[in-house]
């Protein structure tokens, strides 16, 4: 099919047409989920900065629902269990490779067993020797503030990441409650609490809040479909008129 318009013939083809249709019509539903999906991480980080704000309530108000505690600033009243502690490895701060150390912390009254990541320690690059993380000896009942956090994670999940090493302090790359639970003989509740910088016994402790993609992050690929949809425009454009103007 022809068509003139402005001194030109369009030459127009059915099956390529309807090509360009569905394939310009996916570079924009993706670019546009981009911009939905920048508006949901801008909503959700918004949304952690006002928890962070908050005063610590008893972590008992969040034993029996998860779903609202993530950077809730809590209070917690119990006890570490020194001698059993678990280090996260592979984790990397101001450019130098250390681990997250998470003391057991059993709540009063039997209400359960929390990690709590006391912070970041350097490690030795060939791991023969693991950073001495006893120097608190107390372990008498005191009371901590912290911040719900998720458990650690690394960039690249290799196999055999969550098996417990055989020695203690346990090495892990990535934390399996189930499985940490057949070494310490605890239930853990599914979720860390990162230890306030202000509070004692703690190790380098700079938590930010952070997501595995930050909206600016999402609206450069918006922006980078809707770019590749204008450039398929503007070539079919110009591929349909360029050979075919009236002289």
């Amino acid at each position: 099919m022809d068509l003139k318009f402005l001194g030109y013939q369009w030459r127009i083809h059915w099956l390529p047409l309807l090509l360009f249709i569905c394939v310009f019509s996916l570079l924009m539903r993706l670019g546009f989920w981009q911009l939905e999906r920048a508006k949901e991480k801008q909503l959700f980080l918004l949304k952690q900065q006002q928890h962070l704000l908050e005063k610590p309530v008893p972590i008992e108000q969040f034993l029996n629902d998860f779903s609202q505690s993530r950077y809730r600033p809590v209070l917690l009243q119990g006890r570490y269990d020194i001698k059993q502690q678990l280090l996260v490895d592979n984790q990397i701060y101001a450019g130098q490779l250390g681990a997250f150390v998470l003391t057991p912390f059993i709540l009063d009254d039997n209400k359960g067993v929390v990690l709590v990541n006391r912070g970041w320690v350097a490690m030795d690059k060939a791991r023969k020797k693991l950073p001495n993380i006893d120097l608190m000896t107390e372990t008498q009942k005191i009371s901590l503030t912290g911040i719900i956090n998720e458990f650690p994670s690394v960039g690249l999940v290799l196999q055999g990441a969550d098996e417990p090493s055989d020695s203690w302090p346990i090495v892990v790359q990535i934390v399996n409650i189930e499985k940490l639970r057949e070494r310490f003989k605890y239930t853990f509740l599914p979720f860390q609490v990162q230890l306030k910088d202000d509070q004692a016994n703690g190790y380098i402790r700079d938590w930010t809040i952070n997501t595995q993609m930050p909206p600016e992050k999402h609206q450069a690929y918006a922006f980078q479909w809707f770019a590749l949809a204008t450039t398929l425009f503007f070539l079919i454009l110009w591929i349909s008129c360029k050979t075919h103007k009236h002289d």
